[in-house]
C-alpha cells in the first residue's frame, strides 16, 4: 500500500504549538511572540520564493519560512536560530532561512548578503532608539515599490517616532494595524532633488508651514513698519517724532 504523503503544515500548526525560542534573563525558555494574528499576516502576504527579511527572529521568522521566503533574520542570538531551525525540522520543512547573528545597525549597513530587492521587510529587533529607526534606514531602499514594512511594538516611544513617520508620508499607506504591529505598503520610491528633503517630509509639515507663517508675519511687519511711523510716529519714534 503506497504511503501517504504528509500535507505541509501550515500557519495553524505555528499558532497551535506556540514554540518558546526566547529565554528570560534567568535562562528559562518564555516565548516573546508577536500576535497570532501577525503571524498569519505574514503568512497570507507572503509568497513562495519572495525576498523577504527581519530584525529579531521568532514565530515570525517561522511564518516566513512556512510562506516559503527567501528569508534573512538579523539576530545576535545564535540560540534562537538552532531552535527555530530544529522546530521547523520537527515540523517538517526546510526553510529558506539565513541567520544574520550579529546587530542590526552593525551588520546591515556593510553586509553583502542582503539581497538588492526586498518584497517584505519586518522591524522587530533592537528596541532602544534609534536602532528602529536604522534598521528602516538601511532596509527601506531595498524594498520594492509594493512591498510591505512591518513595524511591531509602535507604541514604544523608540518605536513611535518611526510609525509616525511612516503614518505622515505619502510614499506609504498603512496596509493593517494589529494592536501595536503595523504594516505599510510602499506605494513609491522617493525621488527628492533636494540634498535635504526635510521639509517635503509629511513628519515636519506642521512645522514647516508653522515656520513660514512666522517668516512672512516678520515680512509684513518690516514692509509695513514705515507706514505705521508715518501714521504714528509718537508711537514709534517717540519726542524723536514730535515738531
Amino acid at each position: 500500500m503506497p504511503s501517504q504523503l504528509k500535507e505541509k503544515p501550515t500557519i495553524e500548526r505555528l499558532v497551535k504549538d506556540r514554540p518558546q525560542f526566547h529565554v528570560k534573563p534567568d535562562g528559562s525558555p518564555v516565548s516573546w511572540a508577536v500576535n497570532v494574528d501577525v503571524v498569519r499576516f505574514i503568512y497570507e502576504n507572503v509568497k513562495p520564493d519572495m525576498a523577504t527579511l527581519e530584525t529579531g527572529s521568532g514565530h515570525s521568522t517561522v511564518a516566513f519560512a512556512l510562506a516559503g521566503a527567501r528569508h534573512i533574520a538579523v539576530t545576535p542570538s545564535e540560540p534562537e536560530g538552532r531552535k527555530i531551525l530544529k522546530y521547523c525540522a520537527d515540523i517538517g520543512i526546510q526553510p529558506h532561512i539565513r541567520f544574520l547573528h550579529e546587530q542590526s545597525d552593525l551588520i546591515l549597513p556593510r553586509s553583502d548578503e542582503i539581497p538588492p530587492e526586498l518584497d517584505f521587510v519586518f522591524i522587530d529587533g533592537a528596541h532602544y532608539f534609534p536602532v528602529p529607526c536604522i534598521d528602516f534606514h538601511y532596509t527601506a531602499p531595498r524594498l520594492k515599490v509594493g512591498g510591505i514594512m512591518g513595524v511591531d511594538d509602535i507604541f514604544m516611544p523608540s518605536v513611535r517616532i518611526l510609525y509616525d513617520f511612516l503614518c505622515a508620508e505619502d510614499d506609504w499607506e498603512l496596509v493593517r494595524q494589529i494592536r501595536d504591529t503595523a504594516f505599510f505598503r510602499q506605494r513609491r520610491k522617493r525621488n527628492s532633488q533636494s540634498s535635504d528633503p526635510w521639509a517635503t517630509q509629511g513628519i515636519n509639515k506642521a512645522f514647516w508651514q508653522r515656520k513660514l507663517k512666522r517668516e512672512r508675519s516678520r515680512w509684513r511687519w518690516a514692509v509695513r513698519l514705515p507706514i505705521r511711523i508715518l501714521k504714528n510716529p509718537r508711537r514709534y519714534l517717540g519726542r524723536r517724532g514730535q515738531a
